[in-house]
């Protein structure tokens, strides 16, 4: 069956990859099969690949690529091990309410049985599920801390990132709509016929609309060519700015629309798409320092693999 939300934490926090470190003797006191790898003496075994993969929804590898892929995650498992460790040296902690609310956020999601039954179905164990949420959550705050909060973006590298992709910034010609959603016909008439009189849309909106947006006087933002119903687009496109449409009938109910903006087709300012650039070039950044910072923690801790035993990993 498809994972949710989760059980995509569990897999989901493994999502990092370096080079991998020589390959060592296997350690005493342990099954000669069992351990895969060693991080500063913590060994990774075979049982808790199998629990990610499981996770994962990846019982079953190809054939051509099963070494390629368990190797990867391994990698990935041995990255999450060490920044845990940095993590609880550094004696911070996550706020057990921050944890507790993801928990509830993602119960809700699913309600009280339903939940159950998709950790049941799935074959999590909640306890162990909550504290790879706690890990989750404090390895997110290490990287923060680590990498995030050291980045900035400056106004030329936003300059320049918009001049060498201007043409991405291309949009067709737009229209600002908002809505009424009513729900009768004869409701919606009524509605109308207080707006051909004068009354202010956006109040009305808000007293009387049974739209999800009504607490912004109906406003639903800018729409290009295709990307509304071919219903409701077929009306919106040939309103007046400030005309009032006739009664839309959809699935949702019935609908009044008023274009309060129109703007023409061209390249979009600098200030309407800084905020995306600030943060596609934050991300760009956090990749490569996450990577360099990574690197480093690698190189100044005690890693040992122990790749043939790989060939001890059950699959389907």
């Amino acid at each position: 069956m498809s994972r949710g939300p989760a059980a995509w934490i569990l897999a989901g926090a493994l999502a990092l990859g370096l080079p991998g470190c020589k390959e060592g003797p296997s350690p005493g006191g342990v099954s000669s099969t069992d351990v895969l790898a060693e991080v500063n003496g913590e060994p990774i075994t075979v049982g808790d690949l199998q629990a990610v993969l499981m996770v994962d929804g990846k019982h079953t590898l190809p054939a051509q690529r099963k070494g390629e892929a368990l190797r990867n995650l391994l990698e990935q498992m041995v990255e999450r091990r060490l920044m845990l460790q940095r993590f609880r040296e550094s004696g911070e902690h996550v706020d057990e309410r921050q944890v507790r609310g993801y928990v509830e956020a993602i119960a809700r999601q699913y309600g009280p049985p339903g939940f159950e039954t998709m950790l049941r179905e799935e074959k999590i164990n909640r306890e162990k599920w909550v504290q790879t949420v706690r890990e989750t959550l404090e390895v997110e705050q290490l990287i923060e801390r680590e990498v995030y909060s050291k980045l900035n973006v400056s106004k030329e590298e936003v300059r320049a990132f918009y001049d060498r992709n201007r043409e991405r910034f291309r949009v067709g010609r737009r229209w600002r709509v908002r809505q009424i959603v009513s729900k009768t016909q004869d409701e919606a008439e009524r509605f109308r016929a207080k707006l051909l009189q004068g009354a202010s849309f956006g109040q009305l909106a808000r007293q009387e609309s049974q739209g999800a947006e009504r607490g912004r006087g109906g406003d639903l933002g800018f729409f290009e060519s295709g990307e509304l119903p071919e219903s409701i687009e077929a009306v919106v496109k040939y309103l007046d700015e400030g005309e009032i449409s006739r009664v839309v009938a959809s699935p949702s109910g019935y609908h009044l629309f008023q274009v309060t903006e129109r703007r023409s087709a061209g390249i979009l300012p600098l200030e309407s798409v800084s905020e995306e650039i600030v943060g596609e070039l934050i991300a760009q950044k956090g990749r490569e320092q996450l990577d360099r910072w990574l690197a480093t923690l690698k190189g100044k801790s005690a890693v040992r693999y122990y790749w043939r035993n790989l060939d001890h990993v059950p699959l389907g």
